[in-house]
């Protein structure tokens, strides 16, 4: 028994799928005087063309797209909708005959000769999505050092995280599309939900999550990383400037200490300093006129924790003050 589209010989006689085009072969009739034979190659071409065509223009295709099953649709129109980036080489497809769905550039659908299938994940740079997955520790650290340098709070500055992230998942985007797979959906993610692109990313290239579940695990190390990036660096997060000018001293409630330090001096300068005991201070420098002499005065915070500091120190020229000089000139700036 031969097929009737290719003329392979089939070793069944009954009715089987010919292992070589996937083409039904029925078992014919035995009429009396007459044979079936194979094809010769000379013979019956054009028929076996026809054929052949016929059954193209009578396929019945399905096509799995967002978790559903869609068709049946002829051969033709599932070539449209791959030619209007409707379905892709990795879209999974199935006709009468398929053991099982398998991607379109698994199929007979697409020239490999024209358009070949997509790389495999393992063949595909990894090394930008690596950097990605510590971005949210990166971007922190970023914002850090910038808030430093400018003299602002670095919570100020979150949007350099977010854009560093959204940068570098739209450039991987664009590499794994060159790579030949379907990014259309995952764009998105890449723009509004890092997490989500990198588990798709793994998922669409077939490789483990390990750098989504990286980024995650940064993500919840950049909460706590004001501690941690200030004993790293050395550069205090500038928000304590903040914490101490909007704060009170216990003797002086009605005063916030900006209040009392921009009321008596003159343009001071406010700085935030990792010192060598790894706590973080705040310093008010200014020089004034103390006792009808040029003074430099220097005011020092040191915070307790993320709410709360204390009055630290007060030196003159360099030179450490006693706990009275320090209420003599505070009492000075609060009657101001």
């Amino acid at each position: 028994m031969f097929c009737s589209k290719c003329g392979e010989e089939q070793k069944e006689q009954k009715n089987v799928i010919c292992p070589n085009c996937g083409n039904t072969v029925f078992t014919p009739y035995k009429l009396k005087g007459l044979k079936w034979d194979k094809p010769k190659e000379s013979e019956d071409i054009s028929i076996v063309a026809d054929i052949a065509l016929s059954d193209q223009k009578n396929e019945q295709w399905y096509y799995a797209l967002n978790g559903e099953r869609h068709g049946p649709v002829s051969r033709l129109e599932l070539l449209n909708l791959y030619k209007n980036e409707k379905v892709f080489l990795g879209t999974k497809v199935w006709k009468y005959g398929m053991s099982e769905w398998a991607d379109i550039s698994h199929t007979d659908l697409i020239d490999k000769s024209i358009e070949p299938p997509p790389l495999k994940g393992e063949d595909i740079n990894n090394t930008l999505v690596c950097i990605l997955a510590f971005t949210p520790i990166l971007g922190t650290l970023l914002e850090y050092i910038i808030a430093g340098a400018i003299g602002v709070a670095s919570g100020s500055l979150w949007f350099i995280t977010t854009i560093l992230n959204t940068i570098l998942c739209i450039i991987d985007e664009r590499k794994i599309k060159k790579a030949g797979y379907n990014t259309k959906e995952m764009l998105v993610w890449a723009i509004f939900f890092i997490p989500v692109y990198l588990f798709r990313r793994a998922h669409l290239l077939k490789q483990k999550s390990v750098y989504a579940i990286v980024w995650c695990i940064t993500f919840v190390i950049m909460i706590f990383a004001p501690t941690w990036i200030s004993g790293i660096t050395g550069i205090a997060d500038p928000s304590a400037v903040d914490l101490v000018k909007e704060g009170t001293m216990n003797s002086y409630p009605n005063k916030t200490v900006s209040q009392m330090v921009d009321n008596y001096f003159l343009d001071p300068k406010w700085e935030a300093i990792i010192g060598d005991d790894r706590n973080t201070y705040v310093n008010v420098k200014r020089k004034i006129t103390y006792q009808g002499k040029n003074t430099n005065v220097l005011i020092q915070y040191k915070l307790i924790n993320d709410r709360s500091f204390e009055f630290y120190a007060l030196e003159f020229n360099g030179v450490p003050q006693n706990m009275l000089t320090y209420t003599a000139l505070m009492n000075s700036m609060y009657a101001e």
